[in-house]
């Protein structure tokens, strides 16, 4: 399951709510990336010209700040994933 903004009650989400939905996803067995690869996943949507509210990704609907942390998300652009090699 992915967290998109239509199931919170505002696109902005603050670093807490974001933290306790990644806990529920560890606590669900989802693998959590590093540090490091969640950066450059971050850094790689931040660029894109599909981010919206520099928090959504305009193509999954996801939070970018939580689909990023999840290893088992892709990317979703739709010529390729940006997070190749991320």
């Amino acid at each position: 399951m992915s967290i998109c903004k239509g199931c919170t009650h505002s696109v902005i989400v603050s670093k807490e709510v974001l933290q306790e939905l990644i806990q529920d996803a560890e606590k669900d067995g989802r693998k959590i990336v590093s540090e490091d690869v969640f950066e450059k996943r971050l850094n790689m949507c931040k660029s894109c010209p599909s981010l919206q509210y520099e928090t959504t990704c305009m193509h999954s609907g996801s939070l970018i700040h939580y689909r990023a942390r999840l290893k088992e998300s892709t990317c979703p652009y739709p010529q390729g994933s940006k997070w190749l090699g991320a």
